[in-house]
């Protein structure tokens, strides 16, 4: 570890103060490499991208399923037996588009801690953004298993109410 002479005395006096949030913390003077840099400024444009994608995604969702919670209850009124699958898709949906919003934060919070480490280069600027895409691959692995097993239920249920009807 190199110390800075010219730095200030507070200013060395808080870096390298442990974080109880960052055990594996390390010095925050220390640089990160021009390659690290680049290839997570080159990054940076589709993260965001894909954060702001989220968003708009997640707002369409919540209109689509209040407009079709609204169309259910408007023509279920006039009796039509279309309406309640139409209600019943719509109140998925709303609870399906506050599920993106958390990807998206973590998406939007990688993608600003990329752009302090641009302008910083401190190694605490890299693991602030390397903890926020984490937590968005873990939401994104925990989701994959969910859905495989949804998935799997799906698929033995249409066995199960195959050879039950199959039956009759």
């Amino acid at each position: 570890m190199i110390n800075n002479p010219y730095a200030s005395p507070a200013l060395t006096a808080s870096y390298g103060s442990p974080d109880p949030g960052m055990p594996y913390r390390t010095d925050d003077r220390a640089e990160v490499s021009d390659a690290a840099v680049e290839m997570l400024r080159q990054t940076k444009p589709w993260v965001t991208f894909l954060s702001v994608m989220a968003f708009i995604g997640s707002g369409l969702m919540l209109l689509g399923g209040g407009a079709m919670m609204l169309m259910g209850a408007i023509a279920g009124g006039s009796g039509n037996a279309g309406a309640l699958p139409s209600a019943a898709l719509g109140a998925i949906y709303i609870p399906l588009a506050f599920l993106y919003i958390y990807p998206a934060l973590k998406l939007w919070g990688f993608s600003s801690a990329i752009g302090r480490l641009l302008g910083t280069r401190a190694s605490m600027d890299l693991e602030m953004a390397l903890a926020q895409q984490k937590s968005f691959w873990k939401f994104a692995g925990i989701m994959t298993i969910v859905m495989m097993v949804l998935y799997a239920l799906v698929f033995v249920g249409a066995i199960v109410v195959g050879i039950a009807a199959g039956r009759h």
